[in-house]
C-alpha cells in the first residue's frame, strides 16, 4: 500500500530506503497495472520516476498529459475523449460557469483553448459547381 498511496503519517513500512527501491523495482509492474491509468499515478511513481513534486490530486491529469512520454498514447485519447464530452457539455452557458466546470474536470488549457477555436472556424461548404462544368453535363 505505500507504493500505491505513501508512507503512513506514523512512518514507512520498509526499514530501510534500499528495502523501499527494491519493491519498487520488484512490484512496479503490478503496481503501476493497477493504479497507473486514468492519468493517475501511484505514489511510487512519483517517488522513483517524477522529476519534480508530486501534482496536487486536481491537476494530476492534465500535468501527466502535459509531459512527455508518461501517458499511453490509449491513455491520452482516453483522457482527451473524456474532456472533449465534458467540453462540450456546458456549451452556451456563460464564461465563469464554463471556466469553472473546465477546473472542476482538470481540463488543460490548451486544449479548451483548441477546441473554442475549432468551433469559431467557419465550416467548409461544398464547393459549388463552375460554370464550366455546368456547361459539360
Amino acid at each position: 500500500m505505500e507504493l500505491w498511496l505513501g508512507p503512513n503519517p506514523s512512518g514507512s513500512y520498509f526499514d530501510s530506503r534500499e528495502a523501499l527501491v527494491e519493491a519498487w523495482r520488484t512490484y512496479r509492474a503490478e503496481i503501476m497495472a493497477r493504479w497507473g491509468s486514468h492519468g493517475r499515478r501511484p505514489a511510487g511513481f512519483y517517488e522513483f520516476e517524477w522529476n519534480g513534486p508530486r501534482p496536487a490530486y486536481a491537476v494530476e491529469r492534465s500535468t501527466l498529459w502535459r509531459a512527455a512520454g508518461v501517458l499511453a498514447e490509449s491513455e491520452r485519447v482516453e483522457l482527451e475523449d473524456r474532456w472533449k464530452t465534458e467540453f462540450d457539455a456546458v456549451r452556451g452557458k456563460d464564461v465563469r460557469a464554463r471556466r469553472e466546470h473546465y477546473e472542476h474536470h482538470d481540463i488543460p488549457d490548451e486544449l479548451i483553448e483548441a477546441w473554442t477555436a475549432a468551433r469559431r472556424r467557419p465550416k467548409r461548404q461544398p464547393a459549388a459547381p463552375s460554370e464550366e462544368a455546368a456547361a459539360t453535363k
